[in-house]
């Protein structure tokens, strides 16, 4: 065995900020987790001599190869060991038998040696021995949902992972040697990260897997993003690592101060704005979803301050939108394509209810309206919190409510709220009838531009939002109808449809302050807008 001693400021090329200091780990090589079946089953540690020195998590990385190929070697796998080290992690990177060495399932029984190793020796690696997670791509990423099927890991990640060979020949013939032959009810976590575009691991079959796993009722994370087959190895990490590190800091219970959400999701490929948008579970909002841009400094960015300046470029707090579901129930995954694209052009979305992977809406349940004050007050804490990831980056004077049927009767129900600066209702209208805490006496608390947004005449909530229109005489109001989109609209089409639109053209003006948008929503400008009408009332400028 070699053994080094590393510092953080030069291993592998790494440099850490002067906050950070000199943290420093050690690294041993070429340890044997099994000394039965040859030379190949080594695996390298990599052990914090930071924090403490029990009881600590730990990682296990697989490298890819297609089974026939590559090594713990790779610069890829080492530099994630030492990262993931430099983050309070015991790590193991493994070696295993290839094919051409000993036939499947001869690499599956490594991977499952090498954790028993973990587990047997953890109070000499400092390691809690139900605390273990895995890591692989490609055929590591096989092996890796392999261990969290039958390894007893506590959870498992797998990059471009194969489910099953998709082909004929005896490989095909042993479910048992692959994920496709445990569909059913698990307990383990596990996150599948993969590329869009990947011309060796087929998109489909590992959807198919990760839907079939969902159904069953298995906590199986997805996170699909454009790219080939380096998805979660070389490509697309900004989205991937993320995702990873806020996976494996909330089931192997670590205290990551880097993050400050837990779960992250990737919807249509992060929206068709040029700000490629996430969903987040923040830490310390649990029962709502946030979709926000991935780089928010990138979101930001209007522009340099003259054509020829050459300093840093203009920096714009982001505006905001609470967002109220349908049936005011706590989960927003129906209007998730519109919220992350409304997210991709430069807006932050906190949306009522707990993050879903899947809809299942059997266990679905109503939200008070007092979860609208709720995110508010959450916030105005983000935006004015110095030690918030959100401080000096989201605009707490520039926030939008908007709601879907009876989740628009919540945004009324809070309609007095100081911080709102416009509204948005979505087939949804007040009438005469009471819902939600808000009726017709609500409308007189609205202190600031109203759009309402209905379906035509088959929109239950057509013809209240007509009454509602008529009654509104203190401020500005648009009813804006989409004639054959009915009571659904247009949400969960690509990118939330003809409504998302109309809902982000709105935002675009009231809160950014896009003066083109007063074509379509004082002069009827239609032009893009097939199939809707547009009335408006109480605007003192027209122009």
């Amino acid at each position: 065995m070699k053994k080094c001693l590393f510092f953080f400021l030069n291993l592998l090329m790494l440099t850490a900020s002067a906050q950070t200091g000199q943290r420093q780990i050690t690294v041993t090589e070429n340890i044997a987790y099994r000394t039965d079946v040859g030379p190949s089953t080594v695996l390298d540690l990599a052990q914090p001599l930071f924090g403490p020195q029990q009881n600590r998590p730990a990682i296990l990385i697989i490298h890819g190869g297609g089974w026939s190929a590559g090594s713990k070697n790779d610069m890829v796998y080492r530099t994630l060991m030492v990262d993931y080290a430099m983050k309070g992690y015991v790590v193991c990177n493994m070696n295993y038998r290839l094919v051409q060495e000993a036939p499947m399932p001869a690499c599956i029984e490594d991977v499952q040696a090498a954790v028993k190793w973990m587990k047997d020796h953890a109070q000499q690696l400092g390691i809690d021995p139900v605390r273990i997670g895995t890591y692989g791509h490609s055929a590591g990423g096989h092996l890796s949902l392999m261990a969290g099927l039958t390894a007893g890991v506590a959870c498992a990640v797998g990059g471009a992972p194969p489910t099953e060979i998709g082909r004929a020949g005896e490989w095909n013939d042993h479910r048992e040697w692959w994920p496709i032959g445990y569909i059913g009810k698990r307990e383990t976590p596990m996150l599948v990260l993969q590329g869009g575009e990947d011309p060796v691991v087929r998109p489909n079959l590992t959807e198919d897997w990760v839907v079939k796993m969902q159904k069953a009722g298995s906590p199986v994370d997805y996170v699909k993003v454009h790219g080939q087959h380096g998805v979660a190895f070389d490509q697309q990490l900004e989205f991937t690592r993320p995702a990873m590190d806020a996976f494996f800091a909330r089931y192997l219970k670590h205290d990551d101060p880097t993050l400050s959400f837990e779960q992250l999701k990737v919807v249509e490929y992060g929206g068709s704005g040029p700000y490629k948008a996430v969903a987040v579970r923040e830490k310390s909002l649990t029962d709502f979803v946030v979709y926000r841009p991935m780089n928010i400094d990138a979101a930001m960015t209007v522009g340099r301050p003259t054509m020829f300046a050459t300093g840093a470029p203009q920096k714009e707090k982001l505006p905001v939108m609470v967002f109220c579901n349908g049936g005011c129930m706590d989960t927003s995954i129906g209007y998730e394509n519109m919220l992350t694209d409304l997210a991709s052009y430069g807006y932050m979305v906190v949306a009522i209810g707990e993050m879903q992977m899947l809809a299942r809406h059997e266990n679905d349940q109503h939200t008070p309206s007092s979860m609208v004050k709720k995110a508010l007050d959450w916030i105005s804490q983000q935006a004015s919190n110095p030690s918030s990831p959100y401080y000096n980056k989201i605009d707490a004077d520039r926030i939008a409510a908007a709601g879907h049927s009876c989740g628009g009767a919540q945004v009324l129900a809070n309609a007095a709220d100081p911080r709102l600066q416009t509204y948005v209702i979505l087939n949804a209208g007040m009438g005469k009838m009471t819902m939600a805490d808000a009726s017709r006496k609500s409308l007189k608390n609205l202190h600031g531009p109203v759009l309402y947004l209905v379906g035509g005449t088959t929109d239950v909530a057509w013809q209240n939002a007509q009454m509602d229109y008529k009654a509104i005489n203190r401020v500005p109001v648009v009813l804006a109808d989409n004639m054959q989109s009915g009571h659904g609209g247009t949400y969960e089409q690509p990118f939330g449809g003809a409504n998302s639109r109309m809902v982000r053209a709105w935002l675009d003006w009231q809160l950014k302050g896009i003066e083109k948008f007063k074509q379509l929503f004082l002069r009827g400008d239609l032009t893009g807008y097939d199939g809707f009408t547009i009335m408006q009332k109480n605007f003192r400028d027209k122009h």
